[in-house]
């Protein structure tokens, strides 16, 4: 999983651009809304928050484009109790 803990622990001994490419596949918990960021509130921001998380689909989907993609992607439902357990903690065990 790309989370940005795992890209930021696995890239320390990395230069800043490739630090920066390899933050590109980092992900989260999608909530399904995506919010404009007030420290980041233009469009051209939101519109690389979606690229990314596609990017990020097409990677786990093994496709190398849209149309791959659409041959390869696999949707399933996650329940309640799915979402809960996918949640990060923040604080150590």
């Amino acid at each position: 999983m790309a989370s940005a803990r795992a890209v930021a622990n696995r890239t320390t001994g990395e230069g800043a651009f490739e630090r920066a490419r390899k933050a590109l596949f980092e992900e989260g918990i999608s909530a399904g809304r995506q919010y404009l960021d007030p420290q980041r509130p233009g469009v051209e921001d939101l519109i690389d928050t979606i690229t990314a998380g596609v990017r990020s689909a097409c990677t786990y989907a093994g496709a190398t484009n849209l149309a791959d993609f659409h041959e390869r992607a696999l949707v399933g439902i996650q329940s309640a109790s799915g979402y809960a357990e996918g949640r990060p903690i923040y604080a150590g065990w």
